[in-house]
């Protein structure tokens, strides 16, 4: 399994598309076999971040909030998505492989989407 998290500022990003970066990451049986730091494109060379993730392989996203177009993106590519984590995005991936990952909706509206435009 191929893991990214949005991560802004050494958080979980509050919004996917403008974070600085991606933590992107290899599992194997439970156990993180490869990671790394890669930087948004935005949405130019590559594609749109959406676009930018499914190119890396990845089929799960944890973040805390995303807009619905993204949301759908993600759905079309078959790319899981998971919502509403906040943190450290190496704390946030830990607890998510030990499956005991708290999820946040504060902040968020109905459709997943960050309150802050």
């Amino acid at each position: 399994m191929r893991i990214a998290i949005p991560v802004e500022n050494g958080k979980v990003a509050a919004h996917l598309g403008h974070c600085e970066k991606f933590l992107v990451v290899d599992v194997e049986d439970g156990k993180v076999t490869n990671q790394a730091e890669l930087p948004n494109p935005g949405h130019g060379p590559g594609g749109p971040p959406p676009v930018f993730v499914a190119k890396l392989g990845v089929n799960q996203v944890v973040a805390w909030g995303m807009p619905p177009h993204a949301q759908g993106m993600f759905a079309q590519m078959g790319i899981n998505v998971i919502l509403g984590a906040t943190g450290d995005p190496h704390e946030v991936l830990k607890d998510y492989l030990a499956d005991t990952l708290k999820l946040t909706t504060e902040g968020l509206d109905a459709g997943g989407s960050c309150s802050h435009g």
